[in-house]
């Protein structure tokens, strides 16, 4: 029995030893988009409502996920739609929309398809919005056809990320998670972002982007963006905050696309964050050499049960002790733990 104690003592050693963070850059995914107004329908419908719409397609091709905020229009919302149709004509619906108060989000699939003219099949309606032939619209009931209309256009570049407490530095435990997605413009003037959240330990007190690779903590480089989950805006350079080498807001845009940012929510009881989430990269926890695991060890010295002492985490690795039960747990799988998982812009 002292001999498997001494094995797993040894082998909780060794996964304290592995980095407790490894990371890589996502491929950037295109985003699409445009902004929404009265005089695009038609025929033109004469409102003073505007409108904006952000929308991402999976690598694969496989969903589309959508971000859309409006105000100014005449009355409730009551359905909303993707159309197939270049700009200045009419077409059919071919996804239909969640629509509700602004900002609505949502991820549609094939399942979500309507066949619509030429356009037979969800593959069809994906090459379509890549190619800039079909338009987003809302309606009302003064304005059934569509109160406000924007053309689906080449709009940037949208990066991701999950949000998560062994992230942070000093990692945090917290049951909360969350995901956000920036949409940087195609002339870098304007950060888009959309972030969900749930399951704080309380209110949130604050949010912010920040500068700093994975596993570095970072100054912020953002205004504060907290509000209730989902939280939405668009940033400029009028909302930048210079922090250490990062000091322009064009420098602040390159350093999101270099994955070289991070999104990071705020408690009371965790005010340096309890939520981080690395922008436009994936963090994962490595798992331990199977020859790491627990075995019959060769004869030892007897060490006491209370004579061993906690490892010492070196300083500056503050994510080794926070990941070390995620490590653990996947110490039988020999296979790269995710921390959190990558999600779409749909509420929860």
């Amino acid at each position: 029995m002292q001999r498997k104690r001494l094995a797993l003592i040894v082998a909780t050693l060794a996964l304290v030893a592995v980095p407790g963070t490894t990371s890589a850059v996502d491929p950037t995914q295109p985003a699409y988009g445009g902004p929404m107004t009265g005089a695009q329908e038609v025929p033109a419908v004469a409102t003073s409502a505007t409108g904006q719409g952000t929308f991402v397609i999976s690598a694969d091709g496989s969903t589309v996920t959508y971000l859309i905020t409006y105000s100014g229009v005449s009355g409730t919302v009551n359905a909303a739609h993707i159309h197939t149709g270049a700009a200045g004509v009419a077409g059919g619906a071919i996804l239909p929309l969640t629509a509700g108060p602004s900002p609505m989000s949502g991820t549609l699939t094939a399942a979500n398809f309507n066949a619509s003219g030429s356009v037979t099949t969800f593959a069809q309606a994906v090459a379509a919005i890549r190619a800039g032939t079909t338009y987003f619209n809302v309606h009302t009931a003064a304005n059934p056809g569509g109160e406000i209309r924007g053309q689906i256009l080449a709009a940037g570049d949208a990066y991701f990320a999950d949000l998560s407490g062994p992230q942070e530095v000093p990692a945090v435990a917290t049951t909360a998670i969350g995901q956000g997605t920036a949409v940087i413009s195609a002339d870098g003037s304007t950060v888009t972002y959309l972030i969900t959240y749930s399951g704080l330990s309380g209110p949130l007190i604050a949010a912010h982007i920040h500068t700093g690779a994975a596993g570095i903590a970072g100054g912020i480089i953002t205004k504060s963006i907290a509000s209730p989950s989902p939280m939405t805006g668009t940033l400029t350079a009028a909302d930048f905050k210079a922090s250490g080498s990062v000091t322009t807001y064009a420098e602040a845009v390159a350093a999101i696309r270099a994955g070289t940012t991070y999104f990071n929510l705020h408690t009371a009881a965790n005010p340096g964050g309890e939520l981080r989430g690395q922008i436009g990269v994936t963090v994962t926890a490595p798992a331990p050499s199977p020859t790491a695991a627990p075995t019959e060890a060769p004869a030892a010295p007897t060490l006491p049960p209370t004579s061993v002492e906690s490892p010492i985490v070196p300083a500056g690795d503050g994510n080794a002790m926070g990941l070390l039960l995620v490590a653990a747990l996947a110490a039988s799988a020999g296979t790269l733990v995710r921390i959190g998982r990558r999600r779409s812009f749909e509420r929860r």
